[in-house]
């Protein structure tokens, strides 16, 4: 796999680059499991997210308790992030031989009403006076996200305990007769932001307002560059139709509309029309 070494050491466990002390330690967990031990992936499209003002930093969820496409549940209170947190950094769609696009700050369990699950704090550095090229991969990334078009968040973990739900678990909760699995324990491994394919629109507005995607993070997304170069199409929320229709509505004088018809009626009556 092509990485950048200044900021992971080796390819370790399950292709993931990292650093040398997070692979000799991965390696030794997946020696307890039993085997074939395999990663999980799991992406939270249109996660909710915080900017937080004055920071170049978001909060978000990356992990939720709700049943996923595997028909299986993640149990937030069972995450252990020690692997992650030796190298707490967030890539773009994944991609190690770009330069990391942020630095997770912190990962923590969090119960909003209905809602548990995990939600981090990544901070989206400015450029350093030593990078050279023309693009700062972070600045595009927090860009994108401001603009509401990079709105998902992927995780890479691996389980270390599950179990199917019991009859007693089912009893209690109904829902979890479509669970597979329920897993109460998992490592963190990596978490990136992605771009979920949206409306091409969503797309050539962005760009009209000044958010300029280098060629290279347009081909990672796989957004054909000719979409950046087309006009932007209006677009009229309905809310926005509503408000003009009962404008013109209360422009009407309804009574100066009746008289006048009364009067044509009355002159077609005596014949003057």
């Amino acid at each position: 796999m092509d990485f950048l070494k200044p900021h992971y050491d080796t390819e370790g466990p399950f292709g993931l680059p990292m650093k040398d002390a997070q692979a000799l330690a991965l390696q030794a967990i997946i020696k307890t499991l039993p085997q074939p031990a395999e990663p999980k992936f799991v992406t939270l499209d249109k996660a909710p997210s915080e900017l937080l003002p004055g920071e170049r930093a978001d909060v978000f969820w990356i992990s939720t308790e709700d049943v996923d496409r595997d028909n299986e549940i993640v149990v937030a209170r069972g995450m252990d992030d020690s692997h992650f947190k030796l190298n707490p950094i967030v890539t773009l769609q994944h991609c190690y031989s770009l330069p990391p696009v942020g630095k997770s700050v912190w990962r923590k369990r969090i119960k909003d009403g209905e809602l548990a699950g995990i939600k981090a704090k990544t901070q989206y550095p400015k450029r350093p006076d030593s990078w050279k090229d023309t693009d700062w991969p972070p600045d595009t990334t927090f860009a994108l996200i401001q603009a509401g078009l990079l709105i998902g968040k992927s995780i890479g973990f691996l389980p270390t305990k599950s179990h199917a739900p019991t009859d007693d678990e089912i009893k209690k909760d109904a829902a979890l007769q479509s669970v597979r699995r329920i897993i109460d324990e998992w490592l963190l491994l990596e978490y990136a932001c992605v771009y979920i394919p949206c409306q091409q629109n969503a797309v050539v507005e962005a760009v009209s307002k000044g958010v300029r995607i280098p060629d290279d993070i347009l081909e990672l997304f796989k957004i054909r560059k000719a979409w950046t170069e087309l006009p932007v199409m209006p677009f009229t929320t309905w809310t926005e139709i509503e408000n003009s229709i009962t404008r013109k509505v209360a422009a009407f004088d309804f009574t100066s509309l009746a008289q006048q018809a009364i009067a044509d009626g009355i002159d077609r009556a005596k014949g003057r029309v």
